[in-house]
């Protein structure tokens, strides 16, 4: 018993759509870097540190002693379907800043990182209450430095630094 042919078109027609969907929007899972996760853990630590050295000696801070990481994800159509094995190395750092300067000392970050050759984004500087400013280094890492404004009183700088996807411990 055969079916007809508008009958096979009408069930195929949504799979071959899917397919199409699937391969039109291709898969945006991230690809893992050379290096291993050790060696981005060294790396997010000294850009964060970098980045506190860079301003005035009126800031404090504590040097991170731990390191994160988060699992990459492989994604296709913007659906998580599952983990690559590798990870991303990141750190935050806190740094406490003169009542009133945290914006300005976005402007001392920036001209450090501009000097070393960062691909800064200055898209967020603006924002009130938290502006931002972030960038990416000529190796592969993010870096982001956002200051609190809201209030006289919040004073601080949050740095934070993250590795492409790594693999290895």
């Amino acid at each position: 018993m055969w079916l007809p042919l508008r009958s096979v078109r009408r069930v195929i027609a949504p799979f071959v759509l899917l397919g199409v969907v699937a391969v039109v929007s291709g898969c945006s899972t991230p690809h893992t870097a050379p290096g291993t996760l050790d060696e981005g853990r060294q790396q997010v630590t000294a850009l964060v540190l970098e980045a506190a050295h860079a301003l005035p000696a009126t800031v404090t801070f504590t040097p991170p002693t731990k390191v994160g990481d988060v699992p990459c994800r492989k994604k296709v159509a913007g659906y998580v379907i599952g983990e690559t094995g590798a990870h991303r190395a990141e750190v935050p750092l806190v740094v406490k800043v003169p009542p009133g300067t945290g914006r300005h000392q976005l402007d001392v970050i920036g001209a450090a990182w501009s000097k070393a050759g960062y691909a800064l984004n200055r898209s967020r500087l603006d924002e009130s209450g938290f502006p931002q400013l972030s960038a990416d280094t000529p190796d592969g890492y993010h870096v982001v430095a956002t200051a609190l404004t809201r209030s006289p009183a919040q004073s601080q700088l949050d740095l934070y630094a993250v590795s492409q996807c790594l693999r290895g411990t």
